[in-house]
């Protein structure tokens, strides 16, 4: 099993959003390493962070789209070997297929949207890893009412950053070094 990183760099938390979104751009411009937490979805946290890119809604749609192949296949392969002639209507008919190929649309595209999720977020996690210390761990508010930002940078860089964070109003800096 691949152990994750050690945390090291600065992480703060902020009230309002335009602050937030300022201090994404100005990492952004630097180039450094960082996580946004927010408690919900924002636009303007997404265009500050660039619009990133996800690969979910093309496991989605791949998986959508089998979904829908075996919906009509499956069906379409059973009642040619079983035939059963009812009066002058085709073996094979789209019409009463297609409820099943919907279904396992849906099936299939949520399962992979769930499993793909995880399986993202975990090697994300692994890759660029957040704060382990209790201090960060016991502070709820990211999923409450506050924005955070993580940083991950070395001994030289946090007093810049941790600077930046307090020039737009951070509520808390941390630094921290595992």
């Amino acid at each position: 099993m691949i152990k994750p990183k050690p945390f090291k760099g600065v992480w703060g938390s902020f009230e309002y959003l335009d602050e937030t979104c300022s201090v994404i751009r100005k990492l952004r411009e630097q180039k450094k390493d960082y996580s946004v937490l927010s408690p919900f979805h924002h636009y303007e946290l997404q265009e500050a962070m660039g619009n990133p890119s996800s690969r979910i809604p093309f496991i989605t749609l791949c998986f959508g789209g089998m979904g829908i192949f075996f919906g009509y296949g499956f069906p379409s392969w059973t009642a040619l070997q079983w035939v059963l002639p009812v009066s002058a209507k085709p073996i094979v008919s789209i019409p009463p297929f297609t409820i099943i190929g919907f279904e396992m649309m849906v099936l299939l595209g949520g399962l992979s949207t769930a499993l793909g999720m995880f399986v993202l977020a975990n090697l994300q996690l692994r890759k660029e890893p957040l704060p382990s210390s209790a201090a960060y761990k016991n502070y709820g508010r990211f999923s409450n009412d506050r924005f955070g930002v993580v940083v991950r940078c070395g001994e030289q860089e946090a007093a810049e950053v941790e600077r930046l964070m307090r020039a737009h109003s951070a509520e808390e800096v941390i630094r921290e070094s595992n």
